[in-house]
């Protein structure tokens, strides 16, 4: 009789099945009994028959591993590509095939590890003992489903009652040194972790060490990609404080996925609006704020005017935000760097992923290449704001070209006045925004890899044939008439970059990564009725401060030395830069980790511009950057150190610049630590801004005339883990600026005007001074998991033709910020989460066109709100996301500003100009829904 076994045979590239279980000739006559047994083999499972053997021909090791964890309960850990290629041949007994297997690699120079207790198999590298060279443990962090690197995933153990640990880096890569005591322990347990996937220890036998130790990690259910934040608690490799905030795949009040609206949660990050265009962090500028995808710089980070992020989150493995210290191997501008990391496809398997939210259509599909060493990955997304106006679209696009935003008349000042002639008829609107990730993945047997990354992102945005009603100059007699005229506003940006990078093993605590990239950003905005400042001001202008209470009286915007002016303006913008980097990771047998390297950048930035004070202006400069760096991390005696120096040379203007960086963390892994750090950072390419204008970024370099920017920063901090539910941070930081590029609001009203309306780079000597008290307390009261924080902070600048030299607040300053989120479970596949957000006002920029303007605005406050289901139905896994964002409709103003109205015939003046409050976005219900097959 026979029953069938799986059995590979190479030359025929298929999988046959059959295996033979022979018995002895049965006699003539049986007895009941052992009819009774034979009748059994058919009918019970191959595993509950102890005699059964399996047979195997040439098969593929991956799949026989998949068998065994089928009929076992032993779960395998091995890296994808140190298996790809190989086969054995071996017969056993279902009972016996973790041995046969053990017996069988051998010829590959493999080995198994069979961990009894916690039932895992351990697949390595046979290991070449070097008695002169002390243990080192050197391994690898995978997705147990993909086989995809997890950067920086965090490796604990205990030495007696001391919690150590280490981080592995970009790589997914550790280095663990043992001292003599610990090698002489004879097993030693770790534990790798990664948020968003399920903890696994290993009880690793340190007489008989890998040379390459893999640890898969499971994913959960419902997780999203993790950020990794560094700057002061979470320098310490152990900690993950503020990673439940900032899931980009939980965060997404309009719909799509947004890690700048999650950032937002922190109280090191001001509160923004809806339309905002970066994020200022810390009291600096938001051009301060780099944003990097695979080491290469995106210069627009945002699609649609700050709604939405530049990046599908889909194709993002992880991100890491630096706002405190930042290392040295990161050029890291004043404000901070975002750094994200496109995903690697699955190595074992095909995978295919449909989007869609009320805003845009998304897909991503991924699979392996070549026989598993390998992947490829690739996702898009395309907006279809105009085919579908559900959930106020069409309102969106025009609230973000500033065509027909919300307002509303300060007291007083529209008292008997009808806002409905307003001097604008709207026109038609249109927008769209796309985003294409890929990548392509290569890892030899050794370990080494090699990506290939793409991403090409834009935005189009238009509204057309609106009517803007026109105050012609006066006639001979005085009488000034009206004339209506046809205006469009359009908005564009497109920013193509690929990179290349190689990673390498040099030895065992030795890793190499190079790198080369291009990034490519264009721009473009028109606007036909661009507000101008008034060609002249009173005396009295800029007189008052901001903080300074309200007087008696209203400005009269409709003086003829006041009067604002509606005319044409358009800019574009070119920016190219090529960039080759190097480092290289050695862990010492002393412990920690020690990086050096070096990155070249080119860089051509072409600006053009016509308005009112430039006519065809034409401007293209180029400059080389070279950087070299040293740093060095590790724990010494209980005191977590990074040091570092980054070294700068900017050819445009002979600037030589060096960045020293330093923080200390003092006992990280007690229930008390401290922390101090001091770094200085230096920026050379500067963004721009117009006043109260939506329009793509545009970039320009420093110059002979026009030093970088800089910063010195100063930061402290205490933190508390009370209990493992309950822990509190409180950090402080002075930040020093020098040649700060912008303050729109001030310079607009200025007596002298600048040569151009793109006011940064004609008010280059700016300095500030940023300070700031941050608390944060996190605590779970069961499945609720309950973050709160405070932030008292001041951003003042000064310069010596504004104010008469005195300081002002920065128009992004906000003194006193609160933030409480919370998150919980209602099913396991079931997830909530609400935050509120409030913040003091920002300053009111007409305040410094007039003494009897109030300071700053009413304070803002709202509250986001959204649920995630999400559950797996026979290999098809369904995620669907409900979102609102400011669920009660408050009514926040985003700035005041003055807008024209058409009076009635019998008026003095056929236009008067009136202070307004534009609001922003009010309460915006969406949705996402994505399927994973």
């Amino acid at each position: 009789m026979t029953r069938r076994i799986a059995l590979y045979r190479t030359d025929l590239r298929e999988r046959e099945s059959f295996f033979t279980l022979t018995s002895p000739s049965p006699p003539l006559s049986l007895s009941p009994l052992l009819i009774l047994l034979l009748c059994a083999a058919f009918v019970l499972p191959d595993d509950a028959i102890g005699q059964d053997r399996r047979v195997y021909r040439n098969a593929p090791v991956r799949q026989v591993i998949e068998d065994i964890q089928a009929v076992t309960p032993y779960r395998f850990l091995y890296r994808d590509a140190l298996i790809t290629g190989k086969t054995v041949s071996f017969e056993a007994p279902t009972d016996q095939l973790i041995d046969a297997l053990s017996r069988a690699l051998r010829r590959h120079q493999l080995q198994l590890q069979v961990d009894e207790a916690r039932q895992q198999v351990l697949l390595t590298k046979a290991p070449k003992p070097d008695p002169a060279e002390p243990p080192v443990i050197t391994g690898q962090v995978l997705d147990d489903l993909s086989g995809a690197r997890l950067p920086f995933a965090t490796i604990t153990w205990y030495e007696g009652k001391r919690l150590r640990g280490v981080a592995a880096n970009a790589a997914g890569l550790f280095h663990l040194p043992l001292d003599a005591p610990t090698a002489r322990l004879g097993n030693l347990v770790l534990t790798a972790s990664y948020v968003g996937y399920e903890a696994r220890q290993i009880n690793l036998n340190l007489q008989s060490l890998p040379e390459t130790l893999p640890i898969r990690l499971m994913p959960e259910t419902l997780f999203g990609n993790e950020v990794v934040i560094n700057s002061t608690v979470l320098d310490a490799e152990l900690d993950t404080t503020w990673h439940h905030l900032i899931r980009p795949g939980l965060f997404s009040p309009l719909g799509e996925s947004s890690v700048f609206r999650s950032l937002q949660s922190l109280p090191s990050v001001s509160l923004s609006t809806a339309f905002s265009q970066g994020l200022n962090v810390r009291g600096s500028k938001a051009d301060g704020f780099q944003v990097l995808l695979d080491g290469i710089p995106i210069y627009n980070q945002s699609h649609f005017f700050g709604l939405f992020d530049a990046f599908n989150e889909d194709a993002l493995q992880t991100v890491g935000f630096y706002y405190g210290v930042t290392p040295a191997h990161f050029q890291a501008p004043p404000g901070g760097t975002l750094s994200f990391v496109t995903r690697t496809g699955s190595q074992t398997e095909y995978r295919w992923q449909a989007g869609v939210s009320n805003t845009a259509l998304k897909g991503t599909a991924e699979g392996p290449l070549w026989d598993g060493r390998g992947s490829w990955l690739l996702s898009g997304r395309h907006s279809y704001l105009n085919a579908v106006d559900w959930f106020n679209n069409a309102s969106l696009i025009e609230q973000g070209l500033d065509v027909d935003r919300p307002f509303r008349f300060p007291s007083r000042s529209g008292d008997g006045f009808n806002p409905d002639r307003r001097a604008l008829l709207l026109g038609s609107s249109e927008a769209s925004f796309y985003d294409l990730h890929g990548k392509l993945y290569l890892e030899s047997a050794g370990g080494n890899r090699l990506m290939a990354n793409l991403y090409v992102g834009g935005d189009k945005t238009l509204h057309s044939e609106a009517v803007r009603t026109f105050e012609a100059p006066p006639n001979a007699d005085s009488t000034r008439l009206l004339f209506d005229q046809s205006v469009d506003t359009r908005n564009t940006w497109g920013n193509v970059a690929a990179s290349l990078h190689d990673q390498r093993t040099l030895r065992a605590n030795v890793f190499s990564h190079t790198l080369l990239a291009f990034s490519h950003y264009d721009s473009r905005f028109v606007k036909d009725d661009f507000l101008y400042p008034p060609a002249e001001k009173a005396d009295s202008l800029g007189q008052g401060k901001p903080d300074d209470p309200p007087r008696q009286g209203e400005p009269n915007y409709n003086e003829e030395d006041f009067r604002p002016r509606f005319d044409s303006f358009e800019h574009e913008n070119d920016l190219f830069e090529w960039k080759l980097a190097q480092h290289v990771d050695v862990a010492p047998r002393f412990g920690g980790l020690f990086s050096a390297g070096y990155a070249l950048h080119r860089y051509t930035i072409t600006y053009e511009e016509n308005s009112i004070y430039r006519t065809n202006y034409d401007d293209t400069r180029r400059s080389t950057q070279f950087d070299l760096f040293a740093q060095y991390h590790g724990t010494v005696d209980g005191l977590d150190v990074q040091a570092g120096l980054r070294s700068h040379y900017f050819s445009q203007g002979e600037f030589m610049r060096l960045s020293p960086r330093l923080h200390l963390r003092l006992w990280p892994q007690r229930p008390l630590s401290l922390s101090l750090g001091y770094s200085r950072n230096y920026q050379f390419l500067h963004r721009l801004y117009l006043e109260h204008e939506n329009s793509s970024d545009v970039w320009v370099m420093s110059t002979e005339d026009q030093a970088p920017g800089s910063v010195d920063n100063l930061t402290a901090g205490l933190y508390v883990k009370a209990t493992p539910d309950v822990f509190f941070q409180a950090e402080a930081y002075v930040k020093s600026y020098d040649n700060l590029r912008q303050h729109e609001s001030i310079v607009a009203w200025r007596r002298d005007h600048p040569e151009s309306v793109l006011l940064t780079p004609w008010l280059h000597d700016n300095t500030g001074r940023a300070r700031g008290l941050e608390l944060m307390l996190r605590h779970k009261l069961g499945p609720v998991l309950w973050t709160h924080s405070y932030t008292l902070s001041k951003m003042e600048i000064s310069n010596e033709v504004i104010n008469g030299g005195d300081a002002f607040p920065a128009d992004w300053d906000r003194r006193h910020q609160i933030t409480t989120h919370l998150q919980g479970t209602v099913r396991p596949y079931l997830s909530w989460r609400v935050t509120w957000l409030m913040a003091s006002g920002a300053p009111n920029s007409l305040a410094y066109a007039s003494p009897t303007e109030a300071g700053r605005l009413p304070a803002y406050h709202r509250m986001d709100a959204g649920l995630t289901y999400n559950r797996t139905f026979q290999g098809l896994m369904l995620e669907m996301t409900a979102s609102v964002y400011n669920i009660y409709d408050r009514k926040n103003i985003w700035y005041r500003s003055v807008e024209p109205f058409v009076n009635p015939p019998q008026a003095a003046r056929p236009v008067t100009y009136r202070p307004v409050d534009v609001y922003d976005l009010g309460i915006q219900p969406s949705f996402s829904i994505a399927l994973t097959f």
